[in-house]
């Protein structure tokens, strides 16, 4: 029993998409509380100005409906992917910058659709009843956790961790042109305002296993790793795993580098949720 339950809570561990981290643990951000309840918000929010662009903010919208719609129909998944896909990738491409406090710090965040090899976490739970897979991410002390359900919250797995900012993945630009060392040094003052892609390093500390909300099993789960952010608003969020895992003790590898997953903010996918993390 304890081996497969191993195997089962690799799927919350670091270096993946699924072990997403948050801004620099060098120096602690003093944030709005308004998303430090146990009730979360049902209502979508409008994406801020960050991103920019009318067209932006039409794809987010819309990649919300049918990311909300897959959750709800899971049968219809295949045909709402093919339209999904499009949209992600129109989003990754605006570049769009993001505010961490708004976009990351907050709630639990349900990992609804990814693109690439499935993943472990993806592929465990029972199909019988609902099972809420996510991250929840605290800016007050740099902590994250990520949960996933084996037959709904009777049976789930928990992994915590701490972490820090790498910085932002500078593309190739035009080394004729004055302009692109200026715009990137503006950019840089705008604390509070990141840009994509944006690269942090998780390093999960302990984790857990949760039987009816009753029993809990502690495991000795480290390991390290690289998340990236393409995308992320104050209802959905895109993750790149751009490498390998570093398992350093426990577990295995459980996800393929280059594996894309979408996150949604979990009161907008269930309206029932209370968060208990």
């Amino acid at each position: 029993m304890i081996p497969l339950l191993l195997v089962l809570l690799s799927a919350l561990c670091p270096g993946s998409v699924y072990c997403f981290v948050q801004p620099s643990s060098r120096k602690k951000l003093q944030l709005p509380t308004r998303w430090k309840n146990n009730i979360v918000s049902t209502r979508a929010i409008s994406p801020s100005s960050v991103a920019t662009s009318t067209s932006t903010k039409e794809a987010s919208t819309e990649l919300l409906r049918l990311l909300i719609q897959k959750a709800n129909e899971p049968k219809n998944g295949d045909g709402l992917s093919k339209q999904i896909n499009p949209l992600v990738q129109t989003l990754i491409s605006s570049k769009s910058s993001f505010n961490p406090s708004s976009c990351i710090d907050g709630p639990l965040f349900a990992s609804i659709h990814f693109i690439g090899d499935t993943p472990l976490w993806e592929k465990i739970g029972s199909g019988a009843v609902r099972n809420v897979k996510g991250q929840k991410y605290n800016l007050d002390d740099n902590t994250f956790t990520n949960y996933a359900e084996i037959w709904g919250d009777n049976l789930c797995l928990k992994a915590v961790g701490e972490f820090s900012a790498i910085g932002p993945i500078q593309s190739a630009v035009d080394d004729n042109n004055p302009f692109n060392s200026i715009t990137s040094l503006f950019s840089n003052k705008q604390s509070n305002i990141l840009p994509t892609p944006y690269d942090y390093e998780a390093r999960v500390t302990g984790a857990s296993i949760s039987l009816w909300n009753k029993f809990t099993l502690n495991l000795s789960i480290e390991g390290t790793g690289t998340v990236r952010v393409l995308y992320a608003d104050e209802n959905l969020r895109i993750f790149l795993s751009p490498t390998d895992t570093n398992v350093t003790k426990g577990a295995g590898d459980w996800e393929s580098e280059g594996l894309v997953v979408v996150q949604v903010r979990v009161g907008l996918v269930y309206d029932d949720w209370v968060d208990k993390l």
